[in-house]
């Protein structure tokens, strides 16, 4: 092994968070190797004991694992297994393939007292249409939150906000480090398949993820070596669901099977609250 390593994952947001079980582990597999990451997200790592560079010049010396193209090459299994078997050769132990972001909890940068009937809700506008719930779906979801006696919050970026005015406990697009410990301290996270929903996984906070083009079983969270661990998987009532990995490979962009977006508009909800009264009772 040469003594210097690159791993390499240029984005999406949480396809860069889900590559953290891989740094932990080469760490742990070569304590002395000093470690470079590459990424659009370098703060995902800011605060990381793994990695020793980040983003600077290649070495005569180093070796590169590129982790970009490997779920995308791989869409039927679990991303974090399909950079384990690109990185290592294997799909990795459960008990490792937790994603993780180091944060702080109860650092004054939250704006307010964080409380647990706090739920926090990711009104993701995604990349992709057939990830992108209507936004009267998710002021239903907003406004439902409200009647179960919870406080609903807005986590994520600017473009997420459901309102003009400030519905959010901390400003929406603050550091990754500070969301994730508001949500860490949430009662829930409510969210579809994108960045936010992983960031909630590096914490133990119950998780509602909406899935429609990818499964739950190969997005949903490793926790405690356990897959979708404190989890529920809301999903439309469609054969097609999940029609990323049927597709050749590599699947790099939006596609439906139906040619429409069917699959996002029979997400409701009552769905959504539902699967929320479901782990709120555990």
């Amino acid at each position: 092994m040469k003594d210097h390593i690159i791993l390499r994952r240029s984005g999406a947001l949480g396809d860069v968070i889900l590559t953290t079980p891989v740094l932990r582990r080469l760490r742990r597999e070569f304590p002395d190797v000093v470690i470079q990451i590459q990424t659009c997200y370098l703060e995902v790592f800011a605060r990381s004991p793994h990695t020793t560079v980040i983003d600077s010049g290649l070495s005569s010396s180093s070796i590169l694992i590129s982790l970009d193209g490997a779920y995308e090459r791989r869409p039927d299994l679990h991303i974090v297994q399909a950079y384990m078997l690109e990185a290592f050769g294997d799909l990795g132990d459960p008990k490792d393939l937790q994603q993780e972001l180091h944060y702080k909890v109860g650092r004054d940068y939250l704006t307010k007292s964080v409380k647990s009937n706090i739920v926090a809700i990711h009104a993701a506008i995604a990349g992709w249409k057939n990830r992108t719930l209507p936004r009267h779906v998710w002021r239903a979801v907003f406004d439902g939150v409200k009647r179960m006696g919870l406080r609903p919050a807005l986590v994520g970026t600017d473009r997420d906000n459901l309102y003009a005015g400030d519905t959010a406990e901390i400003p929406l697009g603050w550091p990754l480090a500070v969301q994730a410990a508001f949500i860490s301290e949430c009662a829930a996270f409510i969210g579809s398949d994108s960045a936010m929903l992983h960031l909630a996984g590096c914490t133990d906070v119950p998780i509602i993820g909406v899935f429609t083009c990818a499964r739950p079983e190969t997005r949903l969270p490793w926790r405690h070596g356990q897959l979708g661990w404190r989890c529920e998987a809301v999903m439309p009532d469609l054969e097609c669901v999940g029609c990323q990995a049927r597709r050749p490979p590599p699947v790099t962009d939006e596609f439906c099977e139906r040619g429409d977006t069917r699959c996002i508009e029979l997400v409701s909800a009552a769905n959504i609250l539902a699967a929320l009264q479901k782990v709120i009772a555990l």
